[in-house]
């Protein structure tokens, strides 16, 4: 069913999310996840945009429906949009908030720190929606955080895809290209607690 709204914090368009790829520039084996089901699920969610409807990766809650996820880059980057395809039956996250430069964020503390931006979700199960970040909040980050503290009412969350739109700086050369990228520990469980040239892909 199309999603109809006027709603500025996000955009539509299926088509935009071809350029959604930056997610080779991700070490993913980084990436981290807290209340993750399945320990480093996490890592196979930051999928390329054709695989974006696979349904045999994806990260699930583990005690209720929260989830933390730790995204940590290579290079200096700038983040444009973020695309998020989750669950049905209610386990689609209907909250995020982003966290940069903070590495240390957990179920713990994450109430002590003020989110740089949050956004209310929508199920979006064809990654139609991509979520305008704040441009002057989202410049010259090497890590990102992602908080998903509830849903549509399911006891815990899935999230299948994740995506960023944004700009990577190489490492390596004082050179900045715009790309688009497809993505993002102190504990697994809340009971338990890159260097590379860049590419214009535009």
């Amino acid at each position: 069913m199309a999603h109809q709204c006027n709603d500025s914090s996000h955009s539509h368009g299926v088509d935009d999310g071809i350029e959604y790829s930056l997610n080779r520039y991700l070490d993913t084996g980084r990436i981290t996840c807290l209340n993750e089901k399945v320990k480093g699920s996490v890592q196979h969610i930051f999928k390329s945009w054709e695989d974006r409807h696979d349904l045999k990766h994806f990260v699930e809650s583990c005690d209720d429906e929260e989830l933390i996820i730790n995204i940590p880059f290579g290079a200096v980057t700038q983040i444009k949009s973020i695309i998020i395809i989750g669950g049905d039956g209610g386990s689609f996250p209907n909250k995020m908030k982003a966290y940069i430069n903070n590495s240390n964020i957990d179920f713990g503390n994450i109430s002590s720190f003020a989110s740089t931006q949050e956004w209310n979700l929508h199920e979006d199960f064809e990654g139609q929606i991509g979520y305008s970040t704040k441009p002057t909040k989202f410049n010259n980050i090497n890590h990102l955080t992602l908080y998903f503290p509830s849903n549509f009412g399911s006891p815990t969350s899935k999230i299948y895809f994740i995506a960023l739109k944004g700009v990577y700086t190489s490492a390596k050369r004082e050179i900045v290209n715009t790309v688009y990228e497809s993505k993002p520990q102190l504990q697994d469980h809340k009971s338990d607690i890159f260097n590379g040239v860049s590419h214009d892909l535009s």
